[in-house]
């Protein structure tokens, strides 16, 4: 993990700022809590506990998930941008304004029930399922979504989730029923968290 100052290219114009980037190195310390994490799920279930009721501090912490997504991506985790909307959270050094702003959902129980927070701005949106095909077996799927199909989801039976937003709401809703289910996204990629590293399938 190295936290670097970089020019981030934004909407509102060219900001210093830091951002964290995270490369193999980190892996080994992800790997050993994802392991704990899981254990912790399976004594909880021999005690009856079902994991889709865990409070919410004993769901996969999403700085672990975040942070896998960050290095299978290969994106700098944001910090904070004074002077600029910067509730994305991740930024892309290869791709060029108007395109490097990354907002990533994760879940690690299905269904999911995903919020976005009334100011949320993104030029691209994932979402990582840590509960692929039903397992917590260190795989992960990243589907990348259209923001489109996003702004326009019937939160309400009159009203978008983009509506809702500009009504200073955080509106919520599963994407994986709602949209992963259904076919709508835009490209699917699986990873593997492995001890020497985050590796493609």
């Amino acid at each position: 993990m190295e936290n670097k100052i970089v020019t981030m290219q934004l909407p509102e114009g060219n900001f210093v700022t830091t951002v964290t980037a995270f490369d193999k190195n980190d892996v080994t310390a992800i790997n050993a809590i994802y392991d704990s994490w899981r254990d912790l799920c399976a004594h909880l279930g021999v005690l009856d506990a079902k994991a889709s009721n865990l409070p919410e501090e004993l769901h996969l912490p999403e700085e672990l998930s975040e942070i896998s997504f960050g290095i299978a991506k290969d994106v700098w985790r944001s910090r904070g941008v004074p002077g600029a909307n910067s509730s994305f959270n991740f930024y892309d050094p290869y791709a060029e304004r108007n395109n490097n702003r990354i907002q990533v959902k994760t879940c690690c129980v299905l269904p999911d029930l995903t919020s976005f927070g009334p100011n949320s701005q993104w030029d691209r949106i994932f979402f990582a399922d840590f509960y692929r095909e039903g397992k917590w077996d260190g795989t992960f799927d990243v589907y990348e979504l259209n923001t489109d199909d996003i702004n326009n989801y019937k939160v309400k039976v009159d009203r978008t989730l983009l509506e809702q937003k500009m009504q200073g709401r955080s509106p919520r809703f599963s994407i994986y029923s709602g949209l992963i289910q259904k076919g709508r996204y835009m490209s699917k990629e699986t990873f593997l968290i492995i001890e020497k590293g985050i590796i493609k399938l």
